[in-house]
């Protein structure tokens, strides 16, 4: 592509001027920010896995103060709404009804008081600690055990009002330049005509287009196991692992369902050893996805493992801060909200003479999480095969002393569906063993624990909206000049031009925004960082980004100087 000069001045001083638009007094900063997510836990998980590891969990050495979790419309958080307030400093919505943000401002906010949200910002995309990150020309990374455009990473690299779009989402963080991303969902690469490498089934997109080869043709190596991870050149600097084609397993399941996926520790060490190459320093996010869905099954020995693998990654990045120079790299870790309700201590357990080795000797037994024996029970069982049953149960959970009513709910779960449900009886039949009881099967609003690394002075009591807010100004931004700086209403950018957009495809990630005036054309394509004006394909320094509810398109200022550069 060969630019007019004008157009490469105009980039080369907006390249000059990022860090003066964003930073702060340096003397407050970090130069590194490793944000790690247990998500889907609280206190009593941690002491759980505590007293289940014979030894202090890596972040008990850690300070610690106290998160609230609750989101714009409900004291009880979903996953969307919770990491939008930790990456971007904003309460938003997620309702099965009217929206499941992420990192898009509501309408209105009805915690912690009933409020409308100003005209120009009501569904609007907010900027991210990531995306203000990158501005600040820092390296940055995503590490998750869930498919990548899953809540929690999805929020810190994607704008859009339902989590449940998951061809939008994972468009945009193609786009959005991530120079690491380590987690599951290769299939929302692949076109659905198309087969996911190394596997006999299809894509899962709808666009036509192969985000593999986006990829590829954007300089990212692409790599799908364990192996590749460990092999890993020392050069290395921008790389997405897709180690499955959807979620990565429980890990206490790698061995029979994923042996090729790397444990979380390793995704993290890469990562860290990856980004922290960078001169500049670098953001990372790093997720526990699946501690939330154990405690969706109220599954004892899926919580107690993946925790116990999320402390091998804390003690990983707490390391690795540990042998930079003092005040160099910030290391926060909390749960994004509780889940399950869970209690050390059950109706009926005598208080005065519970053992913890009674508690542990349950999960020792166990082989595989409830989510691992339903997956084997499904596929081994032969149909309704009681002793079958028995013997799975037997071998993957050591119980042998299955009640007829407990029998009676696997068979009568097997008989009515063949996916899902099962979890929920297996988990708790475990549990009960245990001694731990659990009041739901979803989130509950309890405040969780923060634990940080670095700070000075940690903060006693702090909203999750504050965590966002406390990870810019270590980093030297502000979040809401991001948001300015990145986020501009299309027809207030180009009040001078014809302003019209395509949302025929929006629903399968495509539509595009058009800007003409006096003879030129330019076409912004939605969920991308590009301008292609004139035949160039010129690159932005944030994503054109539709929103749906406000019918409007949000896109980087800079938009406006390079058109009129051409």
């Amino acid at each position: 592509m060969n630019l007019p000069l004008v157009v490469l001045l105009s980039v080369t001083m907006l390249i000059s001027c990022t860090r003066q638009y964003i930073t702060r007094d340096k003397s407050e900063t970090f130069h590194n920010v490793i944000v790690l997510v247990p998500d889907g836990c609280g206190f009593a998980h941690m002491t759980v896995a505590h007293w289940y590891k014979g030894a202090p969990l890596i972040q008990g050495s850690m300070e610690v103060s106290l998160v609230r979790t609750f989101s714009a419309n409900s004291a009880i958080t979903g996953s969307a709404a919770a990491a939008t307030a930790f990456a971007t400093g904003h309460k938003t919505w997620e309702d099965s009804d009217k929206a499941k943000c992420l990192s898009i401002l509501p309408d209105t906010l009805l915690l912690p008081k009933a409020q409308q949200v100003s005209v120009g910002n009501q569904w609007r995309p907010a900027a991210t600690v990531l995306e203000g990150a990158r501005l600040a020309g820092k390296a940055v990374g995503l590490v998750a055990t869930c498919y990548m455009s899953h809540a929690t990473p999805a929020a810190f690299a994607s704008h859009w009002h339902s989590r449940d779009d998951t061809g939008i989402i994972m468009e945009q963080m193609v786009y959005q330049g991530v120079d690491v991303v380590f987690g599951g969902g290769l299939s929302y690469l692949i076109e659905s005509d198309s087969l996911i490498p190394g596997s006999g089934e299809k894509g899962a997109r709808r666009d036509g287009e192969d985000l593999y080869k986006v990829l590829m043709s954007r300089g990212y190596e692409v790599i799908m196991t364990e192996d590749e991870l460990l092999r890993l050149t020392s050069d290395a600097e921008k790389v997405w692992g897709m180690f499955a084609d959807r979620h990565m397993v429980h890990d206490i399941d790698r061995r029979l369902f994923g042996p090729t996926q790397p444990s979380l520790a390793e995704m993290t060490r890469r990562a860290i050893e990856i980004l922290g190459k960078d001169p500049d320093g670098f953001f990372l996010l790093v997720e526990a996805s699946q501690v939330d869905w154990a405690s969706h099954d109220n599954d004892l020995v899926g919580m107690v493992t993946d925790y116990l693998a999320f402390d091998n990654a804390v003690k990983v990045a707490v390391d690795f801060a540990k042998s930079q120079p003092e005040g160099r790299t910030l290391v926060l870790v909390f749960p994004d909200h509780d889940c399950g309700g869970l209690a050390m201590g059950d109706r009926g357990i005598d208080y005065y003479t519970f053992r913890p080795e009674r508690m542990v000797d349950v999960i020792k037994r166990a082989d595989l999480t409830a989510e691992g024996v339903a997956r084997k029970m499904r596929t081994e069982s032969g149909g309704i095969d009681t002793e079958r049953i028995k013997e799975i149960i037997k071998r993957h959970c050591g119980i042998s002393d299955l009640t007829s009513e407990e029998l009676k709910s696997i068979e009568g779960t097997l008989r009515d569906t063949a996916n899902g449900g099962l979890n929920e009886v297996i988990g708790p039949i475990l549990s009960k063993r245990a001694g731990i009881g659990w009041t739901t099967f979803g989130h509950t609003g309890n405040d969780v624990p923060m634990f940080s690394y670095g700070l000075e002075r940690s903060p006693k009591v702090i909203d999750n909206t504050q965590i966002a807010r406390l990870c810019a100004e270590k980093l030297g931004f502000e979040l809401d000049e991001v948001t300015d700086r990145l986020f501009v209403d299309a027809r207030y950018l180009f009040d001078d031009a014809a302003v019209t957009f395509d949302t025929s495809g929006v629903h399968n990630s495509t539509g595009q925004l058009i800007v003409e005036r006096d003879g030129k054309r330019a076409i912004f394509p939605f969920f991308k960082n590009i301008m292609i004006i004139e035949n160039d394909t010129v690159s932005l320094e944030g994503l054109t980004v539709y929103s749906l509810k406000a019918d409007k398109v949000f896109l980087p200022e800079q938009a406006r100087r390079l058109f009129d550069a051409f």
